[in-house]
């Protein structure tokens, strides 16, 4: 069942979340150096302190991972995801028209709904997964978070890993990091293959130059 929020009864025009006390305190935190089971402690004392504020509850779902706490990383991202997104949606389950990543009040909300998208794609929910992205794409359309390459990947029939092998840079200096120019050229050379998904994008793009 699509998540609504029967106490909004028009579309948000543009949201900007409001300022987090906990968040200057989050971004402090995940600087310092501290184990695992101290982190743990941290972030659940933010979550008490702030169950608004979404950044610590990943935070939370990679400790457990780690420690092979699936099906409990599992609900708390979950929990994260249906919290952030019941802030945005209207009584009809519609985003708001814009919500840009540049104002940083949103990324803790968007970065929650986004990993809850990965989830579904790592599941094989692959129409969950699209429904997100795609609605990330329309709000978000500068897509800071990269979301056309996953819906493309997606619409092409790749796994997270299949996919994320395929552009991982070759360069010990950025382990771990995709190869942007590689992915670029990827895009460019398949999107139009989906022009139900990107034809919107791509024209948007030229008129911008």
């Amino acid at each position: 069942m699509p998540i609504k929020n029967p106490r909004r009864k028009k579309q948000i025009t543009e949201f900007i979340d409001k300022d987090h006390r906990v968040m200057s305190e989050y971004y402090d935190l995940i600087e310092r150096d501290m184990s695992p089971g101290k982190l743990l402690k941290e972030m659940k004392r933010l979550i008490a302190e702030d169950k608004d504020f979404y950044d610590p509850y990943l935070v939370v779902a990679d400790i457990l991972f780690s420690t092979g706490k699936t099906d409990e990383a599992n609900k708390i991202i979950k929990t994260a995801y249906e919290g952030a997104l019941q802030k945005i949606v209207d009584a009809e389950g519609r985003w708001p028209k814009e919500m840009l990543w540049g104002w940083m009040e949103n990324r803790h909300l968007m970065r929650a709904i986004e990993r809850y998208a990965f989830l579904c794609w790592e599941k094989g929910n692959t129409e969950e997964a699209l429904t997100i992205f795609r609605n990330f794409l329309r709000v978000n359309p500068g897509d800071n978070q990269g979301v056309r390459n996953y819906i493309l990947a997606i619409r092409m029939g790749l796994d997270i890993e299949k996919w994320e092998r395929q552009f991982l840079a070759n360069n010990p200096v950025f382990d771990g990091a995709l190869d942007a120019i590689k992915l670029h050229d990827w895009f460019k050379n398949n999107a139009k293959k989906f022009p139900d998904d990107f034809d919107w994008l791509l024209k948007r793009w030229e008129k911008e130059g």
